[in-house]
């Protein structure tokens, strides 16, 4: 009997040494154990959208966005390389809609079908892209807007520039058709624009042309001839990351300059 009492008392007493401890302690676990809470996933009905937050920048803080649109018969994750940058900014790598061989392709059009055709198709993938980065745009808070396009995603960024929607536009091997009527710039728009001399895809003349006619039409434009480039970004996907740090310098600091022919140097024709 005393022995069952004796017992029946140690277990009451570590029972409340251990109420005592979780009460005298537990404020000390709960700080000890909070974290930030994870982001929400950003979701872009109808798209697949990888986001990735870079220069080691708060997830939730406001950054510069930047849309990433892949060329013809690739995916999301074509231009991922190529995006280097250590400065604070939220990329987020976008696929286009409709089927194409192994990947995917924003418009069915190619360059040299009619012009009339071809800007229709533009225009309305331009307005879907738009449309995909208003709803980032609310779901995420953003200090500026950039699209990065390479070859059929480069006519969709060179048709953006002429919306007033975007603050930056990087177009790397696309073009708009000669003569195509633009509505002169009223917005502080930047464009930087690299071309392949040697691109057997969208000729080099037609891409030097659509910088000539923005730069025409009032728009800020950096032009970077890649001497002996062709269309593969293995010869021309360099050019990304120079022109992607120009885009978040601020106005005063990327004012454009001269032409460049051949400025980066020789380069092998890249198929």
């Amino acid at each position: 009997m005393k022995r069952a009492i004796m017992w029946t008392g140690l277990a009451a007493g570590v029972i409340g040494t251990g109420v005592w401890a979780r009460r005298r302690f537990a404020p000390d676990a709960k700080l000890a154990l909070t974290t930030e809470p994870p982001q929400v996933p950003l979701m872009v009905p109808g798209r697949v959208a990888v986001e990735r937050v870079m220069g080691a920048a708060d997830p939730s803080s406001e950054l510069p966005l930047v849309v990433a649109l892949h060329g013809v018969s690739a995916d999301e994750a074509q231009l991922a390389p190529f995006i280097l940058t250590d400065q604070p900014v939220r990329v987020v790598l976008l696929r286009g809609g409709l089927a194409s061989g192994r990947g995917f392709q924003w418009i069915k059009a190619r360059y040299k079908d009619p012009p009339a055709v071809f800007l229709e198709q533009v225009a309305q993938g331009a307005a879907d892209v738009l449309a995909a980065i208003d709803t980032i745009a609310s779901q995420r808070p953003v200090s500026k807007r950039i699209v990065l396009g390479y070859s059929q995603g480069a006519h969709l960024a060179w048709w953006l520039a002429t919306t007033g929607r975007v603050d930056h536009v990087i177009a790397v091997s696309g073009a708009l058709p000669a003569g195509v009527p633009l509505p002169r710039s009223s917005s502080t728009v930047r464009t930087e624009a690299a071309h392949g001399t040697r691109d057997p895809v969208i000729p080099f003349a037609a891409g030097q042309a659509t910088a000539k006619l923005f730069e025409a039409a009032g728009y800020t434009v950096r032009f970077t001839s890649v001497s002996l480039a062709g269309h593969a970004l293995s010869g021309i996907g360099h050019t990304i990351a120079p022109a992607l740090q120009a885009a978040l310098r601020p106005p005063s600091a990327a004012a454009p300059r001269p032409w460049a022919l051949g400025l980066l140097g020789l380069r092998g024709l890249a198929r």
